[in-house]
């Protein structure tokens, strides 16, 4: 198995670990809801537009979380129907997230404090080239707890391409 292979299978492991046991809401479900609790008020192109949806998909797919309690759509802007996170709604977001964590952290023990603090900048680099590249930020980091996040938002987007030797991430440096 090469490391792209890896990489992926690695990355499906934590998705489906976080959503395990929270079968009544598919993934886009929960990224719609997770977005919603990030950008109070969200509209429903915005979450469209995070979550990778069309606008009419992203109207029928916040009807559920709605009829659940989750979500509540508030009020119209011009055309747009903006759409409001409620508390329960939030503590499910916020449960999810701290999974989420929690997952990810599971994965990450197995390594050293040395090979975490090196792994960190390597996908800092790579989440940087990423969003660099015009990749939607808000989407890339549409599952993010926004309160441990420090990756793309605030990111400068300089490519590594150019970036000083200094700059570069080395194994000598972890």
């Amino acid at each position: 198995m090469h490391l792209p292979n890896k990489f992926a299978a690695l990355s499906l492991a934590v998705t489906d670990a976080t959503l395990a046991g929270d079968d009544d809401l598919a993934p886009t479900a929960v990224a719609a809801l997770i977005t919603a609790a990030n950008n109070p008020p969200a509209s429903i192109g915005e979450i469209a537009a995070i979550v990778g949806l069309t606008h009419s998909a992203t109207v029928r797919l916040v009807d559920r979380p709605e009829t659940g309690g989750l979500l509540h759509r508030r009020r119209r802007v011009g055309r747009e129907v903006l759409v409001e996170i409620t508390a329960a709604g939030r503590r499910r977001a916020d449960g999810l997230q701290d999974r989420r964590l929690a997952v990810s952290a599971g994965f990450l023990a197995g390594l050293s404090a040395e090979e975490r603090d090196f792994l960190g900048r390597l996908v800092d680099r790579m989440l940087r080239d990423h969003a660099a590249r015009g990749y939607d930020r808000r989407r890339l980091c549409r599952m993010c707890a926004r309160l441990h996040c420090n990756c793309c938002l605030e990111m400068d987007l300089t490519p590594t391409e150019n970036a000083s030797p200094d700059e570069s991430v080395t194994r000598e440096e972890a």
